[in-house]
């Protein structure tokens, strides 16, 4: 079906993808993974971060280009690949999913040590307690929200502000200052990254981790088409927009997915008008990218300037707990709660964003297979409660930190796998089916398969390093 290829409303109006994108990854690599590296290895590292976190420019680019033109989720591009390639890639997403309630955790692990309630719990069952309180607690968003993904960018952008305001404050503290010259000394020298001769073998899944969270990491980043989908980039503005599941259910709800195959004609209306999507695309993945690697690039800072000197790191069930010294440091207690308060909110903002971007995933996924006469807000909610569900019961089986880890290894291979199927999806075979003017630039080519190169190899460093 052809359709007139809407107007881009404004930048600052689109904005907001970014937001959501940037607080989802801060969850994990910024406030966990990197503080960890600086704090127990000094700066032998943090040459590494600047380059992963923007590296990741580029697969947002491919992500949301890909449904700004077709206004379709990734999913439905991937299964036009074909079942051989697409139902093994899903499978291991699906496997990489199923430890999202480690985010929870590492808040409940803030939650219980600011409260010591409940009293007389071990550190594990404190963090458990909390965990439930916050995952049940902020389902809520689920089921009364207006336009659920409008509900998640409003949030998040609070946290995110909050977060990068008191790290800024911080940093400017004496103590900080005093070593901030000697830490961006390697920070924006990738070619000072040196092997550490205290490395600790068991630290090669967590660097795995550190790198694929610099961002999203892997079939996170796929998420990115799904929150451009709702925002109504490109041609998505056709699609719907997912209401919460006590908000009545719109016309466009009941559909069992949005219009097949929507083309834009090739004229000068629709050449500039794509133009103008693809600015926004570009700037709204690069300030993703920015927000974040101004995010890890503090925490890490911080950790360097504060628990370095100490020779503690976030590990175990404390595993945000100790970064409360980054706000303790220059507020004093009241930093203390601050930050534990704000860190708490942090993961399960990423929890949160996680279970609807992965429902959105596997509805897509299920909707373009066989939806069975269903709509795709069933198999939303469907995939949600089982989501949620399995969050409840995988937390209890191992520390956040090696939650989390699994998914940090399955997400280096998912980039191995899936950049060159975006590449084939967006310079291959939608430019035979749509205006010229969608095709990617030639140099383009390079920066995308550069990236996959860079993932390529970090995932044969850790076969070689583990088997």
């Amino acid at each position: 079906m052809i359709k007139k290829l809407p107007k881009m409303p404004g930048l600052w109006l689109m904005l907001g993808p970014a937001f959501v994108w940037a607080a989802i990854a801060q969850g994990s690599g910024e406030l966990i993974w990197w503080p960890y590296f600086a704090a127990k290895y000094g700066v032998a590292f943090v040459g590494l971060l600047l380059p992963a976190s923007l590296i990741q420019f580029f697969v947002n680019r491919e992500v949301s280009r890909y449904t700004a033109i077709t206004g379709k989720g990734i999913w439905s591009g991937f299964l036009t690949l074909g079942k051989f390639f697409t139902y093994p890639l899903f499978f291991l997403c699906f496997v990489n999913f199923l430890w999202l309630g480690g985010y929870a955790s590492a808040g409940g692990t803030a939650l219980f040590d600011l409260t010591g309630f409940p009293a007389n719990f071990s550190d594990r069952g404190g963090t458990l307690f909390w965990a439930y309180v916050l995952m049940i607690g902020f389902s809520g968003i689920f089921l009364f929200s207006k336009v659920i993904y409008k509900s998640l960018e409003n949030f998040m952008k609070i946290v995110a502000g909050v977060t990068v305001a008191g790290l800024v404050f911080s940093a400017l503290q004496p103590q900080v200052r005093s070593v901030a010259g000697e830490f961006f000394k390697y920070f924006f020298n990738p070619l000072s990254i040196k092997w550490p001769s205290a490395w600790d073998p068991s630290d090669s899944s967590h660097l795995v981790t550190a790198i694929a969270f610099a961002g999203m990491g892997g079939f996170l980043n796929l998420l990115y088409s799904y929150w451009m989908k709702d925002k109504g980039v490109g041609m998505s503005k056709y699609g719907d927009k997912m209401g919460g599941l006590l908000v009545k259910e719109n016309k466009v709800d009941a559909k069992i997915e949005e219009e097949k195959d929507l083309i834009f004609e090739d004229n000068e209306e629709n050449k500039k008008r794509w133009k103008g999507w693809l600015r926004f695309l570009n700037f709204d993945s690069l300030l993703a990218v920015t927000i974040n690697g101004v995010t890890a690039g503090l925490t890490t800072l911080l950790a360097f300037a504060i628990l370095f000197p100490q020779g503690i790191f976030p590990t175990g069930w404390k595993i945000i707990v100790v970064q409360a010294q980054f706000f303790e440091s220059s507020l004093g207690a009241w930093g203390r709660i601050i930050f534990l308060l704000v860190a708490s909110a942090f993961m399960i903002d990423t929890w949160v964003g996680l279970v609807d971007g992965v429902a959105r995933q596997f509805a897509d996924f299920v909707v373009q297979v066989k939806s069975g006469g269903k709509s795709f807000r069933f198999w939303y909610y469907l995939w949600l409660g089982f989501l949620i569900l399995t969050s409840l019961i995988t937390i209890t089986f191992a520390q956040p930190g090696a939650l989390i880890t699994i998914v940090g290894v399955i997400s280096i291979f998912a980039f191995v796998f899936f950049i060159p199927a975006l590449w084939y999806l967006n310079y291959v075979k939608l430019p035979k089916t749509y205006p010229s003017f969608i095709k990617p630039k030639k140099w383009e080519h390079f920066t995308l398969w550069g990236t996959w190169a860079f993932y390529v190899a970090v995932a044969v460093w850790y076969l070689v390093i583990v088997f």
